[in-house]
């Protein structure tokens, strides 16, 4: 985490599959939620759809 802080690195991109401690976090980490695409994988497969189309990139 120190070296990504004194970085040069404009940002730091992750998912948030994991909890992040607060004393881990720094200003320039950008957490992603991944609930919108559980809930449409959940969708396509109640529905019979294709959880395959949410990766073809036309989603």
């Amino acid at each position: 985490v120190e070296r990504l802080m004194n970085s040069k690195v404009s940002e730091v991109v992750v998912a948030n599959t994991l909890p992040i401690p607060d004393e881990k976090k720094f200003s320039n980490l950008t957490v992603l939620s991944i609930a919108p695409l559980v809930a449409r994988a959940i969708k396509e497969v109640f529905e019979d759809g294709s959880v395959t189309s949410l990766f073809d990139g036309h989603s």
